[in-house]
């Protein structure tokens, strides 16, 4: 029973890195980072992009009025945040905060890093009304939970400890 206990120590935090890493590396630094520098395809390409999100964001007066004219400046930064928990997420894994009574900083930041893009992204596609917006909320809960979770496991290792 105590190599079960300790496996399931090593792998609980396994299933965040299998869902979150590959999620944002395929969206930002794939879809995004990767299909700007090297995208032959239109919807790859900077300007399918703009088509696409600018074009979602054009359907509601609000968003075409404050999202619309800001798309060659908010554009970048969302391909930054998308990044950014990928490498989170990969360096965590390398410093092998995945093992246990190691502290779960890295991971944690990735995992929040994850809820703030989405969040960002949600709020865009809520105010113009996008179908975008059911996925993005369920990936804004899990995200919660994820980080949620992490963060009461650091804390119960931390009392445990203390």
């Amino acid at each position: 029973m105590k190599k079960l206990e300790k496996a399931i120590e090593i792998i609980k935090y396994l299933p965040f890195y299998m869902l979150f890493a590959p999620f944002w590396f395929s969206n930002g630094v794939v879809d995004k980072f990767y299909g700007i520098l090297f995208g032959t395809r239109q919807g790859d390409s900077w300007d399918g992009w703009k088509e696409y999100i600018a074009g979602t964001w054009s359907k509601k007066p609000l968003t075409d009025a404050i999202f619309v004219p800001m798309y060659d400046y908010l554009f970048p930064v969302l391909i930054v945040l998308q990044i950014l928990p990928v490498v989170l997420l990969i360096t965590s894994f390398l410093k092998l905060e995945i093992l246990p009574n190691k502290p779960k900083t890295l991971l944690k930041a990735g995992l929040l890093s994850s809820l703030f893009v989405t969040a960002s992204m949600t709020v865009t596609q809520t105010l113009a009304g996008a179908s975008d917006v059911q996925y993005l909320f369920q990936f804004w809960a899990v995200s919660l939970l994820a980080f949620w979770y992490v963060e009461n496991q650091d804390k119960q290792l931390t009392l445990v400890t203390a």
